[in-house]
This record gives C-alpha cells, sequence and structure tokens, in this order.
C-alpha cells in the first residue's frame, strides 16, 4: 500500500512537471510552441514514467534510466525528469554521471528542496564536499525548517579538518536544538584530535546537569579521566555518584580498578565481589576486571586471595568459554591440577580449538599418571588438530604405560610422520624403542633407539633404556657399556642411571665395579629395583646375609622383581 502510495505521489509531481494540454484543449496553442504538448505526447509521456517509477522501485536502474530518457526525449525541459535521473544513476553507483541532470533540474526550478537535498548527497559521494557544502547551506539559508542540515554541514567540516567550522556549526546547532548527544560525540572527536580535554569536559558536564538521571554520562566521563590518568579526579566523581546511587555496579567497578591501578588488592576485591557477584552485570566488563584482579594478585604473590572470586564468576557463566579456561590456568599455576582439569574440560564443552588447553590437560593427566585419561582425551584432541605430533606423542606413551604395546606403537608410528623437529623425532623413536622391545620386536627396537641417538647422542632417556634393555638380554653387552658409561659421566647424581650402568657392570660380571654404583644409587634413591639389584651384587659377592637383608627391604618397596620373596625364602639368587 505505502509503496503504491509513494508511486501515486511520484507520479503526480512528474506529470504537473508537463505543460500539457490535455487538460484543457486549446486551439489557439501554436504547434511550434515547445513548452506545450500534444495530447498523445502527454499520455505517452505518462505512461514512461509510471513504468520508469515501477522499474525504479524493483530496483532495475538500468531499465528505468532508458525509461526516463525516453520521457526527457519527449519534454527535455521538465526539472523532475532530469532530478529522477539523477536520482536512478546515484542508487546504480553512478554519481558522477548524475551531476549533470541534477545540475539542470537545480538550473530549471532552483525552488525544489528535494533537488537540492539529492545534489548534496550526489556532491557527497563523489567527495566533491565544498559544493555539497554549498548545497547544504543553500537548504538552511532558503528553506524554513530545515535547519538539521547543520548537521551535515558540520560533518562535513569536521572531515575537512575544518574543526573550528565545525565546532561553530554544532553549537549553532545546539542553540536551535539544545543538548544533544550526537552533537557532544562529534564534538568529543574533535576536541580529543585538538587534545582540549577541559572542553570536552565542560561539554560532558553539561550533559550531566541536562540529564541528571543519566548516570551513564557520569560514567563514561569517569572512564575518560581514568585512560587521561587523571585518577583523582575520577574517584571524586565516583564516590559522589555511590552517595547519589549506592547500588551502581559500574561505578563499584571503575573504584575497584583504581585500587588495582594504586595496588590495594584488598581494597579491590571487597570493591569487585558485588559486580562479579551481579548476574545482570556486564560479562565482559566483569572478565576484565577479573583479569586484572588475578594480574595483580599474582605479581604480589597474593594468588590465593582472588580463587574463590574466579572460581565465582566460572561458575555463573558456564556458557562462557574464556571464563572457564582462565580458571583452569589459575588453578594449573596454583598447583591445583586435577581442579585445573575440571575448568579445562568445561572450557573444551564449549569451544574445542584452542591447542593449548588440550595440552595442558594432557600435561597434567600424564604428570597425574591418569594414562587411560591422557589416551582418552589426546585421541578426542586428534580429531581436531589431526598433524600434531604431541598428541600422538601423549597417546603413544599413556598407551605404554598401560601395557597397550601395540596399540603404542601404531599411534606412535603414525604420529612420527608429523613430527618435523629433531626433538620430537627423537622423543617419538625413544618411546617407539621401548615399545618394540616390550614386543620383543628387538631389532626395530634397536633401529628406532640407533635412530634417536642419530639426533641426540646425548639423550638420556634412550642412553638408558637402551643399554639396560641389552643387559637384561646379555645381548651387545660392549655396546651397552659404553652408553652406560656415557650416561654416569654425564648425570653422575642419577640414581636411576647409576642402578642401569651398575647393573650393565653385573652382567659383565664386574661385580666389585657393579656394586659402587648401586650402593651410590640405593643412598640416592629408596627404589626396589635398584634395593635388590644391590642385593644381587652382595650376594655375587658372598656377601648372603647383607643380600638377603637388601632383598626384604626391596620388598616393601615398589617395583621389585616378582622372585623377590622367593629370593628371601630360598637365600638364593633367581634371575
Amino acid at each position: 500500500m505505502i509503496k503504491h502510495l509513494h508511486l501515486w505521489l511520484v507520479l503526480v509531481i512528474l506529470i504537473l512537471g508537463f505543460d500539457v494540454s490535455a487538460q484543457r484543449k486549446n486551439k489557439d496553442v501554436s504547434p511550434m510552441d515547445v513548452t506545450q504538448l500534444s495530447e498523445d505526447i502527454a499520455l505517452k509521456a505518462e505512461s514512461t514514467l509510471i513504468e520508469a517509477e515501477k522499474e525504479m522501485i524493483l530496483e532495475n536502474y538500468s531499465k528505468a534510466y532508458d525509461l526516463f530518457q525516453v520521457a526527457l526525449g519527449l519534454n527535455p525541459r521538465n526539472p523532475t525528469i532530469h532530478f529522477k535521473i539523477a536520482e536512478v544513476l546515484s542508487k546504480n553507483g553512478e554519481s558522477r554521471q548524475a551531476v549533470s541532470y541534477i545540475k539542470k533540474a537545480i538550473e530549471l526550478d532552483k525552488k525544489n528542496k528535494y533537488f537540492h537535498v539529492l545534489a548534496a548527497e550526489i556532491y557527497k559521494s563523489i567527495s566533491e564536499y565544498d559544493q555539497a557544502l554549498k548545497e547544504y547551506e543553500y537548504l538552511v539559508d532558503n528553506f524554513p525548517g530545515n535547519n538539521s542540515y547543520l548537521f551535515d554541514i558540520a560533518i562535513i567540516y569536521q572531515f575537512q579538518g575544518k574543526n573550528e567550522k565545525a565546532l561553530a556549526t554544532y553549537e549553532r546547532a545546539e542553540q536551535i536544538f539544545g543538548l544533544n548527544e550526537f552533537v557532544l560525540r562529534e564534538k568529543q572527536k574533535i576536541y580529543l584530535k585538538e587534545r582540549n580535554y577541559e572542553a570536552l569536559i565542560s561539554d560532558w558536564d553539561e550533559l550531566i546537569a541536562a540529564y541528571p538521571d543519566n548516570k551513564d554520562y557520569t560514567i563514561e566521563l569517569c572512564e575518560f579521566l581514568l585512560q587521561r590518568n587523571r585518577v583523582d579526579e575520577a574517584k571524586l566523581r565516583l564516590e559522589q555518584l555511590l552517595r547519589e546511587d549506592p547500588d551502581n555496579m559500574k561505578a563499584e567497578l571503575l573504584l575497584s580498578q583504581i585500587s588495582l591501578r594504586s595496588g590495594d588488592l584488598v581494597k579491590a576485591i571487597k570493591l569487585a565481589e558485588n559486580t562479579l557477584a551481579d548476574s545482570a552485570f556486564n560479562y565482559k566488563a566483569k572478565f576484565q576486571l577479573l583479569n586484572a584482579l588475578v594480574t595483580l594478585a599474582v605479581d604480589s604473590g597474593k594468588v590465593e586471595k582472588v580463587k574463590d572470586l574466579s572460581i565465582s564468576l566460572a561458575n555463573q557463566y558456564t556458557d562462557q568459554y574464556e571464563v572457564q579456561a582462565f580458571v583452569g590456568d589459575l588453578l594449573y599455576k596454583m598447583g591445583e591440577e586435577s581442579a585445573a582439569v575440571d575448568y579445562y574440560l568445561a572450557a573444551l564443552k564449549i569451544e574445542q580449538s584452542d591447542f593449548k588447553v588440550w595440552q595442558n590437560i594432557l600435561n597434567i593427566e600424564m604428570r597425574l599418571e591418569a594414562y587411560d585419561r591422557v589416551v582418552q582425551h589426546a585421541d578426542a584432541a586428534m580429531e581436531y588438530f589431526p598433524n600434531q605430533a604431541i598428541l600422538y606423542f601423549f597417546s603413544g606413551t599413556a598407551n605404554q604405560m598401560l601395557g597397550m604395546y601395540q596399540e603404542a606403537v601404531n599411534v606412535l608410528e603414525t604420529g612420527k610422520k608429523f613430527a618435523l623437529e629433531e626433538n620430537l623425532i627423537v622423543l617419538f623413536q625413544g618411546q617407539l624403542g621401548d615399545s618394540y622391545n616390550s614386543l620383543k620386536m628387538y631389532e626395530k627396537s634397536e633401529t628406532a633407539y640407533e635412530t634417536a641417538l642419530q639426533y641426540d647422542p646425548k639423550n638420556s632417556h634412550v642412553l638408558n633404556n637402551y643399554s639396560y634393555f641389552l643387559s637384561l638380554r646379555s645381548t651387545n653387552l660392549e655396546k651397552a657399556l659404553k652408553m652406560s658409561t656415557r650416561l654416569v659421566e654425564l648425570y653422575p647424581e642419577e640414581p636411576t642411571f647409576l642402578d642401569t650402568h651398575g647393573w650393565v657392570l653385573y652382567t659383565l660380571g664386574e661385580y666389585e665395579k657393579a656394586l659402587v654404583f648401586l650402593e651410590k644409587a640405593a643412598s640416592l634413591k629408596q627404589d626396589g629395583t635398584i634395593i635388590e639389584h644391590l642385593g644381587d651384587v652382595l650376594f655375587r659377592l658372598g656377601r648372603v646375609d647383607e643380600a638377603v637383608e637388601k632383598w626384604e627391604r626391596a620388598s616393601k618397596l615398589d617395583d621389585a622383581s616378582e622372585n623377590i620373596d622367593k629370593k628371601i625364602s630360598d637365600r638364593k639368587l633367581y634371575e
């Protein structure tokens, strides 16, 4: 209905633009008078204009343009047709081509307001701002009730960098329309650009005085003052605001930030508690505040003070990934690893694309020896990050620790294709060496170990396990001795490595030498395997009572062999 009304109004304007003879037949009109149109031409023009306007409404601008040109050919001095052609060209993105038509329309009818409005818009669109200004000024000066175009004039001055003229125009508009938030915002931009902060604050105070019930204006001004490091001014205004409006959470939030700036964590937390607990308050602002609180707490060594606030916010916004991951990070830093995993997993239910979160979960679960969960989460992470080698390493290592050696080999062999850095290659080959050894696929195990040592000849994990497994099989013992010797040279105080070297010497029958290293290892670590090995070497040296005493100690510790009880009861060595 509205479209039809619009079309009817346009057509009335267009038709009235013709000096038609169809409404009153005047036989005295000269056929040479170009201001007069025959009835047939007038009817054809009217029909053409109707079709042109339909096409324009349907946004078929090319068709509309062609039809308006036909109408123009029928009456080239009709200003409205020139106007419509300019309009259709402008709508079709051809503003430069529209200029000549709108100029002609104004030339033929300077008193038509809409012609000047379109002219101003066209000139603006092609960056001819001086011409646009002339049109807007003409509208303001010659058409009563069109002072709103002062805003357009001011914006153009502003765009041209003519800030004084822009300010003067805005002030002229304010005298007519009164205090206006739009004007304030635009004047703020100018004052900020010119660093005229006092003028900006003065204008803001006018707005605050005009709208005393709108406390957000005071909040915005205080935020600006804080940005300019005018903390004391902001604090005074905020404290006054809280006296007027004690429940204003935004004011409490800003005062909390001020306390943070001064390093007063206790006061900042106290001010922040209500804000963070209010579910109606802006989440983003609360999270930013929490982030600032935690940063200050970490720097001052008072992390425990913000833990409860952080957990409370995470529990309040269970659908917000950012805060769930944030609390996970905080708890991880605090050493509360199991709790950290819970929040990390909550974050992953919302968003799975943060690799760091997956990696933190896996690191924690490996440290907690939760190998079944490592496999579960590493495999889940692979769905999102199929080319991340470290995920395959986590899964392979965890499978190995669970005794799932074939599964470990499968995933490690797949993952090593993505291991491009030398340190990752060494890790994969070392784990493959261990897994193949457990599967008694010794040739593949040794190949993997050798590959690892080619990249890192000093790798402690490979030197230790490779030499130890060779000694257990009494295979290539000279090579095992060379590696274990290198190992204890590099790590002379590491009990596990001392035990390995001692056991290689034991396997070679060098019991006295083995005793030295095994005694040192036992003095550094109470471990069932080490103490049992010490008992074995003592037995070989004929010190049976001492051997049995060591075996008894080993039986009470983890990692002793399955023969330990038999050794004790029979007072004999079983290997």
